[in-house]
């Protein structure tokens, strides 16, 4: 939790202000005094040590007025209330100096008297205490006190229960958490608030859950791009891939999105069966400068044409894409596009290249495919060649033998 420090200190002097006033009320009735003034009366010389460290804490002299009051608790030993009063008052000052440790430790002391103070101020000082134990990072004890504020209190503020929230998340209870979080919001919509719950439903892997948290935080800032973002992520936890490809698109028409964003994008529209439009926009993107023409780019990009079934504009990223990475793989892919468009001698090239480097996974086949094409170009002593080194491998074996003897039978009728 953040404190606001302009806010504590107002809050603090107010406090103090309060007991100083409420004191000096039961004074200026001395003469009719109740049992009940008479138990929370002090003396003039505590009341004037309580009013000099309040003048002091307000202007900023902490030490000193520390040293007053510490100064005056040896000769209160006796009176327990006014005790307690020394105490709260060290407890506020050290919060003013935002020493939240000593604030923990003098509040303790406080309500160890806490039969001798009303009951709304011993009810309000454990709420004190949670506060600064939680700054302190003593949550266990945070828990303990605000759990009895929390059983004496009958309208709890929202801020009450995103306390309690905090102090369960920081331990790691994510569910108390999220429920107390859940209470809080129902009293007021901080969008910090909301953020919190967010991380703690993540953090627990419930997407479902994330969804509406973050469709109303698109809702109240809609020009937040990671809103947006953190939606298509849950979108695709869920394996939810067309929810996840509508946002991402609306995204991409609001914001510049970065670039893993836009080849995401791209890759969405794959897989929802509409590749034209992925190729469309790696194009587009690629030649604004967005997204850069890298390896892998063309490689998603010569996909997309090839399931379009755009094998012209597959063939020209698939030739670049080869030499840039000197790919084998690459090579045999345009030398099928070649092939299946009956260009023989250009689609030899391509084979040899492919088997010209170390990277190529089917060597067998794309040797198979070097004779088919030599065979077809009228080049039969390279097409025999090509196919008796297919016939070494167990897969083309049996292909590349019947391709032999058709070469063999060409061969008697040409003789």
């Amino acid at each position: 939790m953040h404190w606001n420090r302009t806010r504590i200190g107002n809050v603090n002097r107010r406090l103090i202000t309060g007991v100083l006033l409420a004191l000096l009320s039961l004074q200026g009735r001395a003469e009719t005094e109740t049992d009940e003034s008479k138990k929370y009366a002090v003396s003039p010389e505590t009341y004037k040590v309580l009013n000099q460290s309040r003048e002091l804490s307000d202007q900023s002299r902490f030490s000193k007025a520390l040293s007053l009051l510490q100064a005056q608790l040896p000769k209160v030993a006796d009176n327990h209330y006014e005790r307690a009063l020394i105490h709260q008052h060290l407890a506020y000052t050290h919060l003013e100096r935002h020493d939240y440790l000593q604030a923990v430790i003098a509040l303790e002391e406080t309500l160890r008297g806490a039969d001798t103070l009303p009951p709304d101020t011993v009810h309000n000082l454990r709420y004190n205490l949670a506060q600064a134990a939680v700054q302190a990072e003593r949550f266990e004890q945070a828990i303990k006190q605000l759990d009895l504020w929390f059983a004496s209190e009958p309208r709890p503020s929202a801020e009450a229960w995103y306390l309690r929230a905090l102090t369960h998340h920081k331990i790691k209870r994510f569910d108390r958490s999220a429920d107390y979080l859940k209470k809080a919001l129902a009293i007021s919509e901080r969008q910090d608030w909301q953020i919190l719950l967010l991380s703690i439903v993540l953090e627990q892997n419930k997407y479902r859950e994330a969804v509406p948290l973050l469709n109303k935080l698109i809702a109240q800032a809609p020009n937040e791009q990671s809103w947006w973002l953190n939606l298509t992520d849950v979108h695709l936890m869920l394996k939810d891939y067309g929810k996840a490809l509508s946002v991402l698109e609306l995204a991409h028409r609001k914001f510049d999105l970065p670039k893993d964003q836009i080849v995401r994008l791209a890759q969405l529209y794959m897989h929802k069966n509409t590749p034209y439009l992925a190729a469309k926009l790696l194009t587009r993107e690629m030649e604004r400068g967005r997204i850069e023409r890298n390896a892998a780019n063309m490689e998603l990009l010569a996909n997309s044409w090839a399931m379009a079934r755009e094998h012209d504009k597959e063939f020209t990223i698939l030739k670049q894409l080869a030499a840039m990475r000197n790919d084998g793989n690459l090579y045999l892919r345009c030398a099928h596009i070649l092939l299946s468009r009956e260009k023989w001698n250009e689609s030899a090239g391509m084979l040899n290249k492919a088997l010209a480097t170390n990277n190529l996974k089917n060597r067998q086949q794309a040797q198979l495919m070097l004779g088919i094409v030599y065979y077809n170009s009228g080049r039969m002593d390279y097409a025999e060649s090509a196919f008796t080194r297919a016939c070494k491998h167990h897969q083309t074996k049996g292909q590349a033998q019947r391709w032999l003897m058709q070469i063999k039978s060409q061969q008697k009728v040409d003789s």
